[in-house]
């Protein structure tokens, strides 16, 4: 009796060595304050396909941050923007690929699901930071303490992604991808505030939503029958 590791019923999900991605997005920012307006981004990424399941993926990304805060008993309000450039290496695997899913055109899509996760390294360029706070006690304006405050800054950051690659033809798919950053820095927003100063007492998230295509990039295959 054969056993079946793997079953693929005619096989739509093309294969090459190499892919090249450009995308478009919006980011959100979970900083020190109560706000967070969405921000365009852009990115740039080429992928080394290990095999039809696994790919390793190098990503440039450049876009805004923005955090603020409404005028309240301690600040006259404050909007601060984060210009950053980002790069980070990502695995991800393709987990439509370990299902059998039905013979039809949609359902064949489904092969293109992936979840991945790396390591990734940020500039921080942060603009209208404001250095002036009310005292709680006596509602002055004071300086508030420098060391808190950084209008430029570097961190790494955990990226986790989820996505679906939806092949348009054997050279073209679309690519929408949620990713969710964890920073290792609480300076993204130019800012390292604690509680109860501060809305989020932790460090700096952010997360991206984008929409792109992928192009294979040399000889193309297409995955065979795994029985």
């Amino acid at each position: 009796m054969q056993s079946k590791a793997q079953v693929r019923l005619d096989p739509f999900y093309p294969y090459s060595k190499y892919t090249f991605g450009v995308a478009a997005g919006y980011s959100t920012l979970y900083g020190d304050w109560q706000n967070s307006n969405s921000e365009p981004l852009y990115k740039i990424s080429v992928a080394r396909n290990v095999n039809e399941w696994v790919n390793i993926d190098a990503e440039f990304q450049k876009g805004g941050l923005n955090d603020y805060e409404s005028k309240n008993h301690w600040t006259n309000g404050l909007s601060v923007f984060n210009q950053y450039t980002s790069f980070s290496l990502t695995g991800n695997v393709s987990l439509g690929e370990l299902f059998n899913w039905p013979r039809n055109f949609i359902a064949k899509q489904i092969y293109g699901i992936y979840i991945g996760t790396g390591i990734g390294y940020m500039h921080n360029d942060i603009t209208n930071i404001t250095l002036k706070f009310r005292n709680a006690d006596q509602y002055l304006i004071t300086d508030y303490d420098p060391n808190n405050v950084k209008t430029k800054s570097n961190n790494f950051y955990w990226p986790i992604n989820v996505g679906i690659n939806l092949h348009i033809t054997k050279l073209v798919a679309l690519n929408v991808n949620y990713q969710f950053n964890y920073c290792f820095s609480d300076y993204v927003d130019g800012y390292s505030f604690q509680q109860p100063t501060a809305t989020n007492q932790y460090n700096d998230m952010y997360s991206v939503l984008s929409v792109g295509l992928h192009f294979y990039i040399g000889h193309i295959s297409m995955t065979p029958n795994l029985e």
